[in-house]
């Protein structure tokens, strides 16, 4: 698999993937979010601050729009529909983050996203992004 850094433009401490495992371009893409101590720091009830799991799906997003972005600019993430929690995630945690691309229509796209620890889902969005033009 290709570096992340060759993929998406965060770097740390704003990159939330750790690991893609698998690229479909323009359809799917899965990571890996491994959760240290540290990105659960600040928070009252040392859970991971839900906004970083949103946050690392949109980033997932990127991995899956990565050929899309370059012939259409820049993508920015324009909205979060259905956005549901079912669990908080801790230190040690293995988030499995999967984004599977639902509409690509000129320059709106959505993906429908979920975080899972093993085999459960602790939460799933809508993600809405609109392509703008760099030049």
């Amino acid at each position: 698999m290709k570096d992340i850094r060759s993929i998406l433009p965060h770097r740390f401490p704003f990159l939330l993937i750790d690991k893609i495992t698998e690229v479909e371009e323009g359809k799917r893409a899965v990571g890996v979010k491994l959760i240290s101590q540290h990105d659960c720091e600040g928070s009252p009830d040392d859970a991971l601050p839900r906004g970083f799991i949103l946050e690392a799906m949109a980033q997932m997003s990127g991995a899956a729009l990565h050929s899309e972005s370059r012939s259409n600019g820049l993508g920015m993430l324009a909205g979060i529909d259905n956005g549901r929690f079912y669990q908080d995630v801790f230190a040690g945690d293995r988030l499995t983050l999967t984004i599977d691309i639902t509409r690509n229509k000129g320059r709106i796209v959505k993906g429908r996203g979920t975080a899972a620890i093993d085999s459960r889902i602790v939460c799933e969005a809508d993600l809405l992004f609109a392509f703008q033009s760099i030049t």
